[in-house]
């Protein structure tokens, strides 16, 4: 079982830490989600999700995972796009992902709110009934002015299958959420900042969707990179 051609899409999820997957119901979005969490994990992290998995981690047995209140987790919010609609006027969460190490992975039909859909991902084509065992992604990256994007390939997925259910319907992302912005604030207290974040009436699904406007946000004001000029000869 492996990513193929992968390095970039990877490389370009932990720089924004937030990913869309998209595409039809059955599609194996969620079974794509899984296992790029499964290769995060390799590395120390840990599994957030609504759905169930055999890899997920319980919230109430969930703690910083080192003295200076690092979470290292990947969330995984199934059918999330469901949730990511309503705007909020307050950031949390967002503005401690790098800090806190979390990664959001949203493998959902329904299309979360634009600005969640700095990355994304959909299967474009799949060979199983030629009896290949191979799925062809495209990942993108859309920021003002700016494009970048490619392919990659997921060789034998079946493998994952049997890890979660995926009659499952998901619970809705409320107690995650809510726990994600209690450690949110846990984590200012850790580090002195003892004030209380400002406190809103929206869900705790709202602030999460902040949370993604923010990244959006934070990801555009990058400046964007120059392409090289072509060698050809200059026009005179």
């Amino acid at each position: 079982m492996a990513l193929i051609g992968a390095a970039q899409f990877l490389r370009t999820v932990e720089s924004y830490r937030l990913l869309w997957i998209a595409g039809k119901f059955g599609g194996g979005k969620t079974s794509l989600a899984f296992y790029m969490s499964k290769a995060y994990m390799e590395k120390g992290y840990r599994l957030i999700t609504n759905g169930r998995c055999m890899w997920a981690d319980n919230l109430a047995d969930l703690d910083f995972v080192n003295e200076s209140g690092h979470l290292k987790s990947i969330v995984v919010l199934d059918e999330g796009g469901l949730e990511f609609k309503a705007s909020a006027q307050i950031e949390m969460i967002a503005a401690y992902a790098a800090k806190m190490d979390c990664i959001y992975i949203l493998p959902s039909f329904f299309p979360p709110v634009r600005r969640a859909q700095v990355v994304t991902a959909q299967p474009l084509f799949a060979f199983f009934t030629i009896g290949i065992p191979l799925i062809v992604y495209r990942w993108d990256v859309q920021l003002k002015g700016f494009k970048d994007g490619g392919y990659f390939y997921w060789w034998k997925p079946s493998e994952i299958y049997g890890i979660y259910s995926r009659q499952d319907p998901g619970d809705m992302a409320w107690d995650i959420t809510e726990w994600l912005a209690q450690k949110s604030e846990d984590f200012r207290a850790l580090h002195g900042r003892r004030n209380r974040l400002s406190q809103v009436e929206e869900s705790p699904t709202d602030l999460l969707l902040e949370a993604a406007n923010t990244f959006a946000e934070a990801a555009e004001s990058l400046p964007v990179p120059e392409r090289k000029r072509s060698r050809g000869r200059s026009k005179t």
